[in-house]
């Protein structure tokens, strides 16, 4: 059994509407797994298999407990300067220039996705496949939505953003623009991030739906969330007195592993620095060089948060900045000099999970590299992994390192939160936390008690 969610737009939702339907599902006791063909985004992780893969396939993949694997997303492209950096079943091919991408011939890569989503079939009783961008995009050569659906015979349905207005409209143009199968696996359709009182609908998206023989299948309501999201949103300001600037690097990557201080600190993603911050972040970047000379203008900032009593953290590229030297297609760049490091960059991408003591509290970790550097420190390390590799610098109120994910480690963050509230001046507290699984069924939860599942099983064949 196949189902696809497809959007008329971007951001319309489509991702978290998958997960509720994964854990849905595996809640009735289907063996599911997620599938996106094509996912383009810098917020990844790594998969079992040691390949990257993007963030939103991970989340779903835990939803469905099942262990996140590149077959769930076999393309992956994280744009940065040069171009597209194009990932196959979870390995870097090569970088391609954006529009020869969007342009060129695809039909290799949807060949990969297809091998990758024929697998899954196999072996699973259900696939719920999650489309990419606007599903009828004419003037882009399809690999993620249409492409897909028809080759499986996928029943579809369509997902809209009600609350920027026009929803009637996009999902109408959806159904002008899709061919004539198209249309006919189009079963139906969601409203999602509804503001307001839904009774004002009346049978309105009832009778609209029956002009173009659509199910109707409800409106969710907005709400918060806190599942890692696959697209940058820059737009919040955490819960707290302890101010965290996270620096809001033109191709910040990763950004998702941030959540758990947005919860309990007064994050914040930042271009200038706070005057009484007390921890700059600098986040891992898809182009190290490129937003190093940003982060240089902004060095005054740091000096003086520094001064302050302030805390430094750079992680992944962030780490490689803190540094003297990087080395970058053999041309050798001045780092931010405030640890006694040297990166070069190598063309082999290191992937990889990790278990690992960090060495400021000694307590045991979890988290994920994804880089291309190669890091030589002289000073005291940060973490000790399991195999006896150490990783990151530590130098009193600076430190860093290329452990991703460092902050979903409750007993880690509570000391390092503390410690930095002690220094600053601030009580010590609790966190305010959740795990990834309370998080999945409390959004599963809300998102099916809004539409008509019923209806939805109907679809699947169930």
């Amino acid at each position: 059994m196949v189902l696809m969610i497809q959007g008329t737009a971007s951001n319309v939702g489509k991702s978290i509407i998958s997960t509720a339907l994964c854990r849905y599902f595996t809640k009735k006791g289907l063996d599911v797994v997620p599938f996106k063909a094509q996912n383009i985004s810098l917020n990844s992780v790594v998969s079992k298999e040691e390949g990257e893969m993007a963030v939103a396939q991970y989340v779903q993949a835990v939803a469905c407990n099942k262990k996140p694997s590149v077959l769930m997303n076999p393309i992956l492209l994280k744009p940065d300067v040069e171009g597209v950096q194009l990932v196959v079943n979870g390995k870097p091919i090569k970088n391609v220039e954006s529009k020869k991408y969007m342009y060129s011939d695809k039909e290799w890569i949807l060949d990969q996705a297809l091998k990758a989503l024929y697998k899954l079939l196999e072996k699973h009783e259900l696939v719920i496949i999650e489309g990419s961008g606007s599903a009828a995009e004419i003037n882009i050569k399809d690999i993620s939505n249409m492409a897909i659906a028809k080759a499986v015979n996928a029943p579809v349905i369509l997902i809209s953003n009600i609350e920027m207005g026009g929803a009637f409209a996009q999902i109408a143009g959806a159904m002008v623009l899709f061919g004539k199968f198209e249309k006919s696996i189009v079963k139906g359709f969601i409203f999602n991030k509804f503001r307001g009182d839904k009774s004002v609908l009346g049978d309105s998206p009832k009778k609209f739906g029956e002009r173009f023989n659509l199910k109707y299948f409800g409106t969710v309501e907005y709400f918060k969330h806190y599942l890692p999201e696959e697209d940058l949103f820059f737009e919040k300001e955490g819960i707290g007195d302890l101010k965290v600037d996270i620096l809001k690097l033109p191709h910040i990557s990763n950004s998702f592993e941030f959540e758990p201080l947005f919860l309990n600190t007064n994050a914040k993603f930042v271009e200038n620095i706070r005057e009484d911050v007390d921890l700059v972040i600098i986040p891992g970047t898809k182009s190290t060089i490129f937003d190093l000379e940003w982060v240089k203008q902004r060095k005054d900032q740091i000096n003086g948060a520094l001064l302050n009593g302030a805390f430094l953290l750079g992680i992944c590229g962030g780490y490689q900045m803190l540094g003297k030297k990087i080395v970058y297609n053999g041309k050798c760049y001045e780092g931010l000099g405030y640890l006694n490091l040297k990166t070069i960059f190598l063309e082999t991408k290191i992937l990889r999970n990790i278990v690992a003591k960090e060495m400021l509290f000694n307590t045991d970790v979890e988290g994920f590299e994804i880089h291309h550097g190669r890091t030589i420190s002289h000073e005291s390390p940060f973490l000790l992994y399991d195999n006896g590799k150490l990783d990151g610098a530590i130098k009193g109120r600076i430190f860093g390192g290329y452990t991703h994910n460092l902050f979903k480690n409750k007993e880690f963050l509570k000391k390092f939160l503390n410690y930095i509230r002690k220094n600053r001046g601030y009580n010590t507290k609790d966190l305010s936390l959740f795990t990834l699984e309370e998080e999945i069924d409390r959004v599963s939860d809300y998102i099916i008690g809004q539409i008509d599942i019923k209806e939805i099983e109907n679809v699947i064949g169930l």
